[in-house]
């Protein structure tokens, strides 16, 4: 069951698959995506000493402790999932938090946000941040299957939102999957906690840490060397050598030192029909905004979504990895239009991933069709 915490307490450059390169938005009346080359920094973009000094993450090893630009302050467990993370969410808004349904409710409504495979609470900290500016009430449920990592979720979202009678937690030490079982095997990384999943794949993972080490020599070296035009040639000409013989040689020993100290536990597994919505009550929920980042479990959570219970959700936002057979994005695309029936589906992958396995994949309905389809 879920352990919930249920006293009423009051954040790049992309392209999408197809090549276009661009953000996505939603357009304030009916809340579906278009694409603007303009809407946010890209990454890589020039920013003034004054920016990146805002910018700064200030950590204390010693207590596994960091203090955000915005000065809140986190538990976490692996560092190197803050800076990672936090530019993802935060600097970059991969997910587009800025661009979902931004008009408030009601007063009687909360804004309901779902958070699936919510790490330390960066993404929610981050959507009850913005949303909680535009609407009376939010209401925020957060499933986070490593216990360590729960720790930390539970701990972050308690300091910062424990005692604001307007936000409603929802916390959960539990996977989300598709209803077929009752528990599932579960590995987590203390070293990276990012990496944590119920299927392991060291192969993709390699490919994509090698495709996020390139761009980020892509990125700074230009920079430190002063020859940008010159130095991004041939770096981007000879991507080929850097991959195959020195970064990935690199990359394979960084994910065994990462790698170390993993455990494999076994772990409660709800569906998001039975823990969020909860028809046995009588209630109709409706969820605003529902992001899932899960390594490789993202199919079993939506089939673990009934057909009905899809109508009420407004916006999903997924990270997907694809399959080397290319069936990762297509067989969730087509899930969400079918079984979920969206008006609205983009599949973006971020510049700094491009040639990796990674993606984001958004879908959104209408807000006067919501729950009614």
């Amino acid at each position: 069951m879920m352990k919930t915490t249920s006293t009423t307490f009051a954040t790049s450059s992309s392209s999408n698959a197809g090549g276009r390169r661009g953000r996505g938005r939603f357009s304030k009346k009916h809340h579906r995506f278009s694409f603007s080359k303009s809407h946010h920094h890209h990454r890589g973009a020039t920013k003034t000493s004054s920016d990146a000094k805002e910018k700064k993450i200030r950590v204390n090893r010693k207590e596994k402790r960091a203090v955000l630009p915005d000065s809140t302050v986190i538990d976490y467990v692996s560092e190197m999932d803050v800076k990672f993370l936090f530019d993802e969410i935060s600097t970059d808004d991969l997910y587009m938090i800025d661009d979902t349904v931004n008009e408030p409710l009601t007063d009687d409504d909360a804004y309901v946000i779902v958070d699936v495979g919510a790490n330390i609470g960066l993404f929610a900290l981050e959507a009850l941040k913005k949303k909680s500016k535009k609407n009376k009430k939010c209401e925020l449920y957060a499933f986070e299957p490593a216990p360590r990592t729960y720790k930390s979720l539970q701990s972050n979202l308690e300091r910062k939102y424990g005692d604001n009678p307007n936000v409603s937690l929802h916390l959960a030490n539990e996977a989300v999957g598709d209803g077929t079982k009752d528990s599932i095997s579960f590995t987590s990384f203390p070293n990276a906690a990012g990496w944590s999943t119920a299927i392991e794949d060291e192969k993709e993972t390699l490919l994509n840490v090698v495709e996020y080490a390139c761009a980020l020599i892509i990125k700074h070296v230009p920079t430190f060397l002063r020859m940008k035009t010159f130095a991004t040639y041939v770096l981007e000409k000879n991507l080929f050598f850097v991959k195959s013989v020195l970064i990935k040689s690199i990359c394979f020993f960084v994910i065994k030192w990462l790698s170390r100290g993993k455990i494999t536990e076994t772990v409660p597994c709800v569906t998001l029909s039975n823990a969020v919505f909860n028809r046995s009550k009588g209630e109709t929920k409706k969820i605003n905004l529902l992001k899932i980042d899960v390594e490789r479990y993202e199919l079993e959570v939506l089939r673990g979504i009934r057909e009905d219970d899809f109508l009420n959700i407004q916006t999903i936002v997924i990270e997907v990895h694809d399959k080397e057979d290319r069936t990762g994005v297509s067989d969730v695309v087509r899930l969400l239009k079918t079984k979920g029936k969206f008006s609205e589906v983009r599949v973006v992958q971020p510049r700094h991933l491009q040639g990796s396995s990674l993606y984001n994949v958004f879908a959104s309905r209408d807000e006067e069709i919501l729950g009614t389809c």
